[in-house]
């Protein structure tokens, strides 16, 4: 049956409705199928699990132990013979213990005192934080790569249909000065000229599409998809940048960054790793209690309920205190105090570049604004001069030269428009991205 489930899937695949997404409903399913993403998330349960791993080592532990021997051919001893009553300078030779003997027993440990380990739990914490803002910065990058993949596909099919479009209207031309020129009316090098423009419009629209189907691919890969899985994208080009030339009111709140938080939680590291180096000097303590039976015998009668059991019990304390390690301790806490003073000097260059970053994306998403505007100034100017040059060419007035170089720059001054939609939105992601706070929590 599972086959057969599987050959049908393979047949019907071909006529399965493709799935309609917009922008927003992609950046949902990268953010669930991201494969990235999700090996992020499990670092946090990694974290989690390494935190307790570490708050045990000072819980109690407990260990069982059990032993059997058969002594195949015991150990001689050998004795002074005059200890037992014999001549001087002669030895007696003693066999000790019996042939088998097994033992059982219990031992519980507790850490009383270790400075290492008071630091250990707290860079547990700060381990767990440093995997919940590596998922969060994680996100925002599949948000933005997800952003980007989007436009680009919806670019490429904006260039693909006004490729279309002008293919289909340089063909007519074609058709037309063909059929002029075969009656005398036009010199060749019309129909050469329009024939230049309708090869370059194919090989655009062949290398376009391709490039489509790639972008298509991106954008399933970074939803996590199946590169056959259908796909149709239901935002529209000029809807997004319709919806992205508001103005954003939002302020940069250090705080609220997660590349600054990044750089605070790497201070406190090595903060953490500085104290861990004085907290080695302190003693570490920790007890001990333990007990057992030994049992002996010259058989194995240990399953017997005649064999006698001897019981042992014990408690202890152990006490480890460094004295001289000839400066190495010191080495290594003035090479920690460095690497302190190293991290607060990033975070500081972090702050900056931040700062930095808000006033070029603003200024970026300023001009792309402006350059949309110009650019659709400049296209219908583009249209306008094409349609009259169209007029004139076929009455005569002016060259396939002049024709060709009037659609050309119609071509420019459309890819310009349509490249200025798909800037304005992703410069406009990049800087939501740096001012919006951070929320995301695993």
């Amino acid at each position: 049956m599972t086959r057969l489930h599987l050959f049908l899937l393979l047949i019907c695949a071909p006529f399965l409705p493709a799935q309609q997404l917009d922008l927003d409903g992609a950046i949902q399913l990268a953010k669930t199928n991201n494969r990235t993403l999700q090996n992020s998330s499990k670092d946090i349960q990694i974290a989690k699990q390494k935190r307790w791993e570490t708050i045990a080592i000072g819980l109690p532990q407990v260990s069982l132990s059990a032993g059997y021997m058969n002594a195949l051919k015991q150990a001689t001893t050998v004795v002074p013979a005059e200890s037992f009553g014999g001549q001087p300078g002669e030895f007696a030779e003693l066999l000790f213990g019996t042939t088998q003997s097994a033992n059982a027993g219990l031992r519980l440990e507790q850490l009383i005192f270790d400075g290492s380990y008071l630091v250990g739990l707290q860079a547990s914490e700060v381990y767990l934080r440093i995997s919940e803002q590596a998922y969060t910065k994680t996100e925002q990058v599949i948000r933005q790569a997800t952003v980007d993949a989007y436009i680009n596909t919806l670019l490429a099919k904006a260039q693909i249909t006004v490729l279309e479009q002008n293919l289909e209207a340089a063909q007519q031309n074609l058709n037309e000065i063909k059929v002029i020129y075969e009656n005398g009316l036009t010199e060749e090098e019309n129909v050469q000229q329009l024939q230049l423009i309708v090869s370059s419009l194919l090989t655009s629209l062949t290398y376009t599409k391709q490039m489509a189907a790639l972008a298509k691919n991106v954008l399933r890969y970074v939803m996590g998809m199946e590169l056959d899985t259908p796909l149709t994208l239901s935002s529209t080009l000029e809807g997004l940048a319709l919806q992205y030339q508001s103005e954003n009111s939002d302020m940069l709140t250090l705080n609220n960054n997660i590349d600054f938080q990044m750089a605070q939680n790497d201070i406190r590291t090595k903060e953490l790793l500085l104290k861990l180096e004085r907290f080695k000097s302190l003693p570490r303590i920790s007890a001990f209690i333990s007990g057992g039976y030994d049992g002996y015998n010259q058989e194995f009668l240990f399953t017997q309920p005649e064999q006698n059991w001897f019981g042992r019990a014990s408690f202890g304390l152990n006490l480890s205190l460094p004295i001289f390690d000839s400066f190495q301790s010191q080495a290594k806490r003035q090479q920690a105090k460095l690497a302190l003073e190293q991290s607060k000097n990033e975070a500081a260059n972090v702050a900056q570049e931040l700062l930095l970053d808000e006033s070029r994306l603003r200024n970026e998403v300023q001009f792309n604004l402006e350059n949309l505007q110009t650019t659709a100034n400049n296209l219908a100017l583009a249209n306008s001069i094409e349609q009259k040059n169209q007029i004139k060419f076929k009455e005569g007035l002016v060259s396939g030269f002049t024709l060709r170089q009037a659609q050309t720059q119609l071509y420019e001054a459309q890819n310009n428009y349509l490249t200025a939609m798909q800037q304005l939105v992703v410069s406009k992601t990049s800087l939501s991205l740096l001012l919006n706070p951070v929320t995301s929590k695993k």
